[in-house]
């Protein structure tokens, strides 16, 4: 079932995208923008649900299998990518003024300072954990694999996980001692007053 959904969510996403190129009709460009959210939020409700991911294929042997709580974690991910992919193209569709949505997130970057804080902090649980795959064959291969592909990727995405969460959430409870202790360095880049 997961499969199907999936599948004609994608195919939509491509037909609708080629119409809109064809034809220059910006509104099946946005439906294809939105169907292509639609088919991040399938895969991710698929993992949720199911407690299983796989994620590469198998001929090229990057393959991953994930199941409990790294594939929760990533199904949680592929919603907030299906999520943004989907607003996205409301916003496009709509003509609000993307500009100006920036120009906000810049003055005050706490909500979006603690969302990818989060995400990096799922994506740590799910490289700590790591896959069925980091976990089979020789014991030396395994201790390597612990040490050098999960526990030094899984803590300097703790880190900054934690400084971007913490940094959005100064933000937003303290602002002006935010601004005030050079939070406001976006502002500084971009020549915003």
């Amino acid at each position: 079932m997961w499969t199907t959904i999936q599948i004609v969510l994608g195919l939509l996403s491509l037909l609708f995208a080629l119409v809109g190129d064809k034809l220059s009709i910006p509104f099946f460009s946005h439906a294809g923008i939105a169907c292509l959210g639609l088919t991040s939020m399938a895969i991710g409700w698929e993992a949720i649900i199911t407690r299983h991911i796989v994620i590469g294929r198998r001929r090229h042997g990057n393959r991953q299998t994930y199941t409990d709580l790294p594939a929760i974690l990533q199904g949680v991910q592929f919603n907030i990518l299906g999520l943004f992919l989907f607003v996205m193209s409301i916003i496009i569709d709509e003509n609000i003024n993307a500009r100006e949505l920036f120009l906000q997130m810049v003055r005050h970057p706490g909500l979006p300072l603690i969302l990818f804080g989060a995400l990096c902090l799922m994506q740590a649980v799910i490289t700590l954990i790591g896959s069925h795959e980091l976990q089979d064959g020789p014991r030396w291969i395994v201790i390597m694999n612990l040490l050098i592909s999960r526990l030094l990727p899984g803590i300097i995405l703790v880190v900054i996980g934690l400084g971007m969460t913490g940094s959005g959430l100064f933000e937003i409870f303290a602002p002006k001692a935010f601004d005030e202790m050079g939070g406001g360095f976006l502002e500084v880049l971009y020549g915003i007053k």
